[in-house]
């Protein structure tokens, strides 16, 4: 149903993770440092097979990582789950609420305040601030699924 990439987590966001939206359920895939350097190393590969010189592969591989959640569109649930350990899932049922709020700009300290998103479910809380995607569109893809629950 969608896909949702860089909701990073933890102090000065630690972690990266990719949400994924099934019919079925929420799941948190982690990217890693490791899971990045595969990324930029594949698409340095794919820029040389294609004759590009050194400007080539750089282009390819500072822009691999923007990219990088979309195949997710492609994979079977089961196998996102099993990609890393610290990837998770929660079910509808579980999810109280999810609050999502827009970012803003401090005028004070002139810098940009990034969005968030707070989901209250039976295992805890988990907060992510956004980066890459309008919480507008967020809620569209997560009602479907949770309705009212999307704040």
């Amino acid at each position: 149903m969608g896909v949702v990439p860089n909701l990073s987590t933890g102090m000065l966001g630690q972690k990266t993770y990719t949400l994924v939206i099934t019919n079925y359920r929420l799941i948190f895939a982690q990217l890693t440092n490791q899971m990045v350097n595969q990324e930029i190393e594949r698409a340095k590969a794919e820029a040389q097979q294609r004759g590009e010189g050194f400007f080539g592969k750089w282009a390819a591989s500072a822009h691999s990582g923007f990219y990088y959640h979309n195949r997710y569109h492609n994979m079977h649930p089961q196998a996102i789950l099993q990609e890393n350990p610290n990837n998770y899932e929660i079910r509808p049922e579980q999810v109280k609420s999810v609050k999502i709020t827009s970012g803003h700009h401090d005028t004070q300290y002139n810098q940009n305040i990034p969005g968030k998103m707070v989901i209250k479910w039976t295992g805890g809380k988990v907060k992510f601030t956004l980066d890459r995607m309008e919480p507008q569109q967020i809620k569209n893809m997560l009602f479907p699924l949770l309705g009212s629950k999307v704040k």
